[in-house]
């Protein structure tokens, strides 16, 4: 690491003129010696008092108007503009943990290989005091693989990524048609051009849950899951080397997206859900020839797990209520049974403690240093 390095950190911000002081504050405070940070907060044509309160931060913050374009808009203008040695995105109603950048860039500095450093992040309820008893979550992350496993949905908040600016440059700006899942889409391209990704267990960012963001319409966020599905397919299909070394096991993970997607449009958008289960449907019998040479080459890269986990996912949704399987899903199903045949023929019970327990396998253990010390 160079003697000072710097960290931009992009907000965008739309209406939430009531978060952002908390928001900027959490970065500023991860100045330390040698880490400097780089605030720039844009304003998506918000209609509150965003503006009054983003000058009233002073000199401390970089603030970009523009009109009303999108969280991917608000992002690209704020890459644009940042000029730090890596890049991070933080949105206005969330918050960095103290000591999160710092911590990020220990890893980056003990694999000088990597492009993007991962951390966990905490649910909070905003607005409850300590005494109260807050109900927090601590949310799961993947230990290796994070190609496989964004195939299937997206690993973390977007505020728990720390990236390369070389690599931010190299991938390009945010999709502006996309304003759901957009996140999603970019950390793909990013793995899709063979970004190196490490975890950083030490790190910890905040999830503010409070009206705006906890009781939202959810059906629009179902139906860009299912497009996002979609670029998956895609990428699968015209990316030799996506995911690295995994083929089966990708078209194993979006196998499981594609039918969970079904599963939650069935009633709201029958149509769609057809769709997903034709996707669904090309992806097992995409992954079942390559499962068969993976048994053949052994293991070497420890996808075996991922593997099971995600065949014994598509098995448990295709027994979901409500979602009526299509001929072809039905056979996909049969062809998932004699790739899984333990899986095969358990109770619905079982099969739901066998994918806890192996996706505990796949997970972080043990907690970060600010929720430890919570207890």
């Amino acid at each position: 690491m160079p003697a000072q390095t710097l960290v931009s950190v992009i907000i965008p911000s739309y209406n939430y003129a009531a978060f952002l002081p908390q928001a900027v504050a959490s970065v500023l405070g991860q100045r330390a010696p040698g880490l400097d940070v780089e605030v720039i907060v844009v304003d998506d044509g918000s209609t509150d008092n965003t503006v009054e309160v983003a000058e009233s931060l002073g000199a401390d913050i970089t603030f970009i108007r523009q009109a009303n374009a999108g969280p991917s808009a608000a992002r690209n203008a704020g890459l644009r503009v940042a000029s730090g040695d890596f890049v991070a995105f933080l949105d206005a109603d969330d918050l960095f943990a103290k000591g999160l950048l710092a911590s990020h860039l220990r890893v980056f500095e003990a694999q000088p290989e990597l492009d993007m450093v991962i951390c966990r992040c905490m649910n909070l309820q905003q607005g409850q005091n300590d005494h109260e008893g807050q109900d927090v979550t601590l949310w799961s992350l993947a230990n290796s693989h994070w190609d496989v496993h964004a195939c299937n949905a997206n690993l973390a908040p977007i505020h728990c990524f720390l990236l390369r600016m070389a690599c931010a440059k190299r991938v390009g700006y945010f999709d502006e048609s996309i304003r759901h899942c957009e996140d999603q889409q970019y950390w793909l391209r990013c793995y899709g051009v063979g970004a190196k990704v490490g975890v950083n267990t030490e790190g910890l960012v905040l999830y503010m849950h409070h009206g705006d963001n906890s009781t939202r319409d959810m059906r629009p966020m179902y139906l860009h899951d299912s497009f996002m599905q979609e670029k998956i397919a895609g990428m699968l299909s015209d990316l030799p080397n996506f995911p690295v070394q995994a083929k089966c096991a990708g078209w194993l993970a979006h196998a499981a997206g594609s039918l969970c997607s079904a599963g939650f449009l069935c009633q709201a958008d029958p149509q769609r859900s057809l769709v997903m289960q034709n996707f669904f449907t090309q992806a097992v019998l995409n992954a079942a020839p390559l499962f068969n040479q993976a048994i053949q080459a052994g293991d070497p890269a420890g996808l075996a797990p991922v593997q099971l986990y995600y065949g014994g996912k598509c098995l448990r949704l295709a027994q979901g209520q409500g979602l009526a399987l299509t001929p072809a899903a039905v056979k996909a199903v049969m062809v998932l049974k004699r790739m899984f045949p333990r899986l095969a023929d358990i109770t619905a019970e079982a099969l739901d403690v066998r994918l806890r327990s192996t996706y505990a396998k796949l997970c972080i253990t043990g907690l970060p240093p600010q929720v430890r010390l919570r207890g």
